[in-house]
Parts: C-alpha cells; structure tokens; sequence
C-alpha cells in the first residue's frame, strides 16, 4: 500500500467512524435517555464525586485528586484500548461517546480508589488492591452487565482483576510521593 491509498484509507475508516458515532448517539438518545440504566449511570458518573467531596481528608485533597487524575488517564486509556478492539462495550452510557463509560472510568474507580487510600491507610496495599479488583472485576462489572452499561465480547473478568489491582498499586505508589511542597514563596 502506498503513502497515498494509507491516507485515503484513514479517510474512509474516519468516515466509518463518524456514522457509527451518529448511530451511538442516536440510540443513546432515542432508546436509552432516562431510561433506569441511563439514571443509574448518571449516578455512577455524580454520586461519587458528591460523597468525596463530603467525605474526604481535606488535608489530602490534593493529593487524592493528584491520584485520582492519574487512575482517569490510565483507566481511560486502558479502556480506549478495550473498546477499540472490540474486548467490551458500553450499550447505555450518560455521554453518547463511542469508547468509554464516563460512569465507570472517570468516577466510580478513582473515587473508590481515593477511599480506599485515604481510609484504614495501614492495611497492605495489597490487600486492598486485591479486595478492590476482585469487587470491582468480580461484583460490579457483572452487575454493570445485568444493568446492560457493560458487556464483555472477548475478555474475562480475571483480566480484569488483573488491571484494577494493577490500579490500585500504581495509585498507592503515587500517592505516597514526597514531592508536594508549596511552589516558590515562603
């Protein structure tokens, strides 16, 4: 294949993608839209968010969101991945977007995980990073299935085990950095 007919295959595969968007947000829109699967993904996507703000460790504020951006962008594009490559979709999500759940990827996991480092923070890592990826891989993906937010295609759930307590590791490391200190001034 040439330089040329790469480009013009590019165009062609963008052009797939712009209808299957169209038909994403159309079934979004005319099938789902406040629909109880929609409602309970708007949950997922707010009531997190509103129970860290009331509940967190102000003092950590900062670095729980420190923690809690890195898990988004590596959670997101994990989940990029996934869904490009047909491993699991979302069906019924809050924003029509093709690839990931919102819901699930930018506030149920970084809030839990977020809790899960601000409180009982003596207990092995380890052992929290395993319970979070067995309850998250084990618990809540097949109950997000039976509420049709989630369906896997190609994948298992002990994969995803695997990458929820890789998650949780890498947030425990980030979060017991020692690099937050006050920028210039006294």
């Amino acid at each position: 294949m040439t330089f040329q007919e790469g480009l013009k295959q590019v165009e062609k595969a963008n052009k797939i993608i712009v209808h299957a968007n169209e038909l994403i947000v159309d079934a979004t829109i005319n099938a789902f839209l406040f629909t109880w699967s929609w409602w309970v993904s708007l949950a997922m996507l707010i009531v997190p968010w509103i129970l860290w703000a009331i509940f967190r460790k102000r003092e950590s504020s900062a670095r729980l969101l420190f923690v809690g951006f890195i898990i988004m962008i590596l959670s997101t594009n994990l989940d990029g991945v996934g869904v490009d490559f047909g491993k699991w979709t979302y069906p019924v999500k809050v924003i029509p977007l093709p690839t990931i759940s919102y819901s699930f990827r930018n506030s149920v996991i970084p809030v839990t995980i977020m809790f899960l480092l601000q409180y009982k923070s003596h207990v092995n890592p380890f052992i929290k990073a395993l319970l979070f990826g067995a309850f998250g891989a084990f618990v809540g993906m097949p109950i997000m299935s039976m509420l049709d937010l989630y369906k896997k295609v190609d994948w298992a759930y002990t994969y995803s085990f695997l990458i929820l307590t890789s998650l949780y590791l890498v947030a425990h490391l980030f979060s017991r950095r020692r690099s937050f200190e006050m920028i210039g001034g006294k």
